[in-house]
């Protein structure tokens, strides 16, 4: 199927693997429901609206994906974009974040609208990418799993 429309879905990379970004993403001190990450100067900023969760039915390598809803507000608290917030398995040694809208027809949305969309959600999928790269260099690393026939 050819798309006809432009895609709103935004893609990073966090180059961390996935099991030191889910130590992150499970830390209800840092990214629990009502969370909130500044995005710039004007006092835009993300706050989830819930906790990440485990997505259904399961997606992603080994079924591993986690998604959360997000909204970003104004300095005054006004909702300006609605998003859905994902995180799965990139590699063996990343991790991949996807921002999409939370909207039934994007596509219809007026052009200053689109313009604001990207800007907002371009800034939302950096700082989220830097804060969940860098909480995952300080994370204990999981221990290697042995198999049990080495153990003999």
């Amino acid at each position: 199927m050819i798309l006809n429309w432009p895609t709103f879905v935004l893609q990073r990379r966090i180059n961390q693997p996935l099991g030191a970004v889910e130590q992150v993403v499970c830390d209800p001190n840092l990214l629990s429901a009502g969370s909130v990450l500044a995005l710039d100067n004007n006092g835009m900023y993300v706050r989830l609206d819930r906790p990440f969760g485990v997505t259904f039915p399961p997606f992603g390598l080994d079924g591993a994906s986690w998604c959360a809803p997000a909204s970003v507000h104004t300095r005054r608290g006004r909702s300006v974009v609605r998003f859905e917030l994902e995180i799965n398995a990139w590699d063996f040694g990343s991790t991949e974040l996807l921002v999409r809208p939370r909207a039934r027809r994007p596509y219809r949305w007026s052009g200053g609208r689109l313009r604001q969309y990207f800007r907002v959600a371009h800034a939302t999928a950096d700082a989220l990418t830097l804060v969940l790269g860098s909480r995952a260099l300080d994370a204990p690393k999981p221990r290697p799993r042995i198999p049990s026939s080495v153990i003999s």
